[in-house]
């Protein structure tokens, strides 16, 4: 699982994520490392293009490293003309290899997901290729013919039938993905799972509408837009709080490690503010230079 985030300024886009993965164990309990690296510049090292993932960690023996590198030396040789066609380039060449990695899988959630008599074992099956075959993307930055901050969101799933569609992230707007529970908690004073769970109960029998307009009072307003620098403390704040909020709860720690922070300025290339080291879990152990 993951923390990722996003916030596009009018001075740039800043992206954000936890460092954790989950791996099955050997023969036993999943393994949660805390050293991965969840966003990457895209193209060189003078590149003005980002991305960020949560979700499933990678495709195999194909590496999102290695995808999103092969993106990049894609994007040298043929420019893109503008962001939403660079988002769906990007979309359509990570859905060729998963398509073509994970056919078993997606057969299967097709089949399932199109039975509308679907026994509770169907049911527990679906959700887990749902869950374990799902994620995303946040691809931004800007290009040097405008040097305009843009977004763009790319969601997946198992039961989709073609590439996804990216969407536009707002100007001003942060979006939280993977694990983004705490941050609308903090913000609406409540998740989605916890209003669902409010409207279902048989103790609540006003309408969803009156739900919302006990909480509205209750909202915590955010800026429209902020500076470079207050976007960047914002995101990092966000992606700590669930660090720590999933290390103190009854939760799996499947948010974690170090936060990795990378802004891109429209007068800048791709930057790391947080990064880290190739070092670093070797440096955790304790074991570093004298």
């Amino acid at each position: 699982m993951t923390i990722a985030a996003c916030y596009v300024s009018p001075e740039g886009v800043v992206f954000g994520a936890d460092s954790t993965s989950t791996y099955p164990g050997p023969g036993g309990p999943d393994r949660h490392y805390n050293y991965a690296q969840k966003i990457f510049q895209v193209g060189g090292p003078d590149s003005t293009l980002g991305v960020t993932m949560w979700g499933m960690g990678g495709l195999g023996e194909l590496s999102y490293r290695t995808l999103i590198a092969q993106f990049g030396d894609d994007l040298a040789a043929n420019p893109a003309p503008d962001m939403a066609t660079l988002a769906q380039r990007f979309a359509d060449r990570f859905w060729h290899e998963f398509s073509s990695r994970r056919v078993d899988q997606l057969h299967r959630a097709h089949e399932l997901n199109g039975n509308p008599n679907r026994t509770p074992a169907e049911n527990d099956e679906l959700e887990d290729l749902l869950g374990s075959f799902s994620g995303g993307f946040c691809l931004g930055g800007c290009l040097l013919t405008d040097r305009m901050p843009r977004a763009y969101e790319i969601g997946y799933d198992p039961t989709m039938v073609g590439s996804p569609q990216p969407g536009a992230l707002q100007l001003g707007q942060p979006q939280f993905w993977g694990c983004p529970n705490l941050i609308r908690r903090l913000i609406f004073g409540i998740d989605f799972q916890m209003l669902q769970a409010i409207q279902n109960s048989p103790h609540w029998t006003g309408t969803q509408q009156d739900l919302v307009n006990l909480l509205v009072p209750h909202i915590l307003a955010t800026p429209t837009t902020l500076p470079i620098r207050e976007a960047i403390d914002w995101i990092h704040a966000s992606v700590y709080s669930t660090i720590k909020a999933m290390k103190f709860s009854q939760l799996a720690p499947v948010c974690g490690g170090p936060v990795e922070i990378a802004a891109i300025t429209t007068d800048r290339p791709f930057r790391w503010v947080r990064h880290k080291t190739l070092e670093a879990a070797i440096e955790q152990g304790g074991l570093g230079n004298a």
